[in-house]
């Protein structure tokens, strides 16, 4: 019996194709704050967070960086280079520390061409991302912060399944597109609602009923989507 794997895509995948790919990858660990892929850069691995947390972020020639997605156990880094593409479309930092795997591209490759149901496993989440990537647009265009702010810890909270998050306020002035006086300001008035706490590079989730309401309509249509992939959705 093939070997279970913590990734989810991965462990989705029939036995004989999940013990080939599991041969393929090399266990890593995803240390906190890592870029493990650079925007632009030769691609050398394609990864797949197990306990990790990971944000894709696109950068401009000023050095500003926007979040586009936010990808853990349920997913891939990497997926734009399905169909033969060799540079990374995005920086992938490590946002929560953890294990997971990486199989080095050309590799890979092989695999998806000897494996359908890898194939399509690809395919079924690069329908997915190309949603939030789109879906993230919008958000960070039209919705208020305080909006993406809830969104942006709802998501984080359900790929870490615990309410404490690793994070500082320059963190999430980065991938909310937002000054780093307007994250406090909002943070602060979630904090004296009683729906969040925060100190030193910590915020805990103390109203995630709450936050669900605050949160803009991206969540629930990221979420509903995601359950739509054959291994996320319960």
């Amino acid at each position: 019996m093939a070997e279970a794997s913590p990734n989810l895509l991965l462990n989705s995948l029939p036995p004989a194709t999940r013990r080939q790919c599991l041969d393929a990858a090399e266990k890593i660990d995803f240390r906190f704050g890592e870029e493990i892929a650079a925007q632009g850069d030769r691609a050398k691995y394609i990864y797949f967070p197990a306990s990790a947390v990971c944000s894709l972020t696109v950068g401009i020639r000023s050095g500003d960086k926007a979040e586009c997605a936010i990808v853990g156990a349920e997913g891939v880094i990497g997926v734009s280079l399905v169909g033969g593409a060799s540079r990374n479309a995005f920086t992938a930092v490590v946002q929560v520390g953890g294990s997971g795997y990486r199989i080095a591209l050309a590799r890979f490759d092989e695999l998806m061409q000897e494996h359908r149901a890898l194939h399509d496993a690809m395919l079924a989440y690069a329908g997915y991302a190309l949603n939030v990537v789109g879906r993230s647009v919008a958000c960070n265009s039209y919705h208020a912060i305080v909006e993406r702010l809830a969104r942006w810890l709802l998501t984080m909270h359900d790929r870490v399944e615990r309410d404490e998050l690793a994070l500082t306020h320059d963190m999430l002035s980065q991938m909310l597109t937002a000054t780093r006086p307007r994250v406090s300001l909002t943070a602060a008035k979630l904090r004296s609602m009683k729906i969040i706490d925060y100190r030193r590079r910590t915020i805990r989730i103390l109203d995630r009923k709450r936050l669900e309401q605050l949160s803009c309509e991206c969540y629930e249509a990221n979420r509903k989507h995601l359950q739509l992939l054959p291994w996320a959705g319960t």
